[in-house]
């Protein structure tokens, strides 16, 4: 059954799953960012005891200290904590030249996709978890390059 906002149905959140999100975004943005727990709270603006904590489950982390990952690591670091609505981040401030980057950055990841999967690479047809790692990052520019395509043509004419 669709709720009002026109999603399905899916498992409510809870505290466990709120927290294991929280795990995954500062993993994410420490191995993304080659940080510690001490470097990473310098970020954000709070103590290495806390990001310790949130990376381990510890405890919940403070709202304002989350917007401080999506105000240092841009909207993407929160998607994983935004999934457990069924939804992801993207900017709200799209200009015209989003449009022309999102180009050169879908042709770009396109291009090294195709080379991870060409027989002659490290994985031959597949991509080995090295190749991923190379990836990765071009694969998300990418996804928010669309996702900020996909944000203008609400507003087209």
């Amino acid at each position: 059954m669709p709720l009002a906002n026109g999603l399905p149905r899916r498992s409510r959140p809870t505290t466990k799953s709120y927290r294991a999100a929280v795990k995954q975004i500062i993993i994410g943005v420490q191995a993304a960012h080659g940080l510690h727990d001490a470097e990473l709270a310098e970020r954000l603006g709070c103590s290495a005891g806390t990001v310790k904590n949130a990376r381990t489950e510890a405890t919940n982390l403070d709202g304002v200290t989350l917007a401080n990952v999506e105000y240092e690591f841009g909207p993407a670091a929160l998607d994983p904590f935004l999934a457990l609505g069924g939804s992801r981040a993207i900017p709200t401030d799209c200009t015209n030249d989003d449009a022309q980057d999102a180009t050169m950055s879908l042709s770009g990841v396109l291009h090294a996709l195709i080379a991870a999967q060409s027989p002659a690479s490290d994985g031959g047809v597949k991509i080995t978890i090295n190749e991923l790692r190379v990836l990765a990052p071009k694969l998300r520019e990418a996804r928010q390059a669309l996702d900020v395509l996909i944000e203008q043509s609400r507003f087209a004419a």
